[in-house]
């Protein structure tokens, strides 16, 4: 049963050498961290709008991926495949939402369109397997959050990203001029600019100007992000996949498009146009299907 299951979990947690939710972190935030660092370096050569539809490709992943682990594709409800299709042709639809889209000329340039959406390359690539390296994170925190507190577990989550990260500068500062860099364009460019970056964060502190007068609004970005994009964000994750279904909760997470779409419009005043408009109500849509089918099986 799923009670005699979690005892033998509990059990082997207790007798590892490592607590779990430090396993949990070092695994789970390793899949954010790799995720990330995909998509920044994908990102240098695939348009954000291109990356942001590959990045979707999640919505399907992860009930593929669940039902590949759990070796039976009927572990996931029909239900839920539906809805995860649905979701994914929405946020599809959404993407096509742009100033100088309209449907009459989308339909006279589909050759045109065609052949750009099928062209492949190596970002392409990059950003696919941030979208697997995702999908893995959602599915083993589904299995860890049932067994950890959140805030345990979003703090080592945390402080795994973050010493990966400072890793990863060293290694690029430490990078520059060897013939590793020489080799790499991209390690060289981001090398020279964490240097740049730090030399001059450092000589605006020796000099007393740090932080410089007009950084109010800088020091604001940066405390939102870090603390509700990011801490908030981990936490709540961590929280909420203690009750859903990592296929469940990835739906919701399809949502983030029309959240965008939804602040873009009370803070910078842009409009959804017919596509926008009509990918948000198939992504509603989609969680009405999972959750009335839910609601039926109670």
């Amino acid at each position: 049963t799923a009670t005699s299951s979690s005892k033998i979990k509990l059990e082997q947690a207790e007798t590892s050498a490592l607590p779990l939710q430090t396993r949990a972190g070092i695994e789970l935030g390793s899949y954010l961290f790799i995720g990330n660092c995909l998509q920044v370096v994908g990102l240098q050569t695939v348009p954000a709008n291109r990356a942001a539809f590959l990045v979707q490709l999640t919505t399907i992943m992860v009930p593929l991926f669940q039902a590949g682990f759990a070796g039976d594709l009927t572990t996931i409800p029909l239900a839920t495949w539906i809805a995860c299709l649905i979701a994914f042709a929405g946020v599809i639809v959404m993407g096509f939402d742009q100033a100088d889209t309209d449907v009459q000329s989308l339909f006279e340039n589909m050759d045109s369109f065609w052949d750009q959406g099928t062209s492949f390359s190596g970002g392409d690539s990059l950003i696919i397997l941030a979208a697997v390296s995702y999908s893995m994170h959602v599915i083993r925190l589904g299995k860890y959050a049932k067994f950890t507190s959140p805030l345990e577990l979003a703090a080592s989550k945390a402080t795994v990203e973050a010493i990966l990260s400072i890793g990863l500068l060293t290694c690029l500062v430490a990078s520059m001029g060897t013939d590793i860099a020489s080799s790499s364009g991209f390690i060289t460019d981001m090398g020279t600019e964490v240097h740049s970056y730090f030399t001059q964060l450092s000589g605006e502190v020796a000099a007393g100007t740090f932080p410089p007068p007009d950084s109010t609004k800088a020091i604001f970005a940066c405390l939102w992000t870090g603390w509700i994009t990011c801490a908030y964000t981990i936490y709540a994750q961590s929280f909420g996949q203690r009750r859903v279904s990592p296929t469940d909760a990835n739906l919701i997470y399809s949502m983030q498009p029309v959240f965008s779409a939804f602040f873009a419009w009370a803070l910078l005043g842009e409009n959804l146009g017919l596509f926008g408009c009509t990918g948000a109500f198939l992504i509603g849509f989609s969680l009405w299907v999972i959750t009335t089918s839910q609601r039926d099986s109670l």
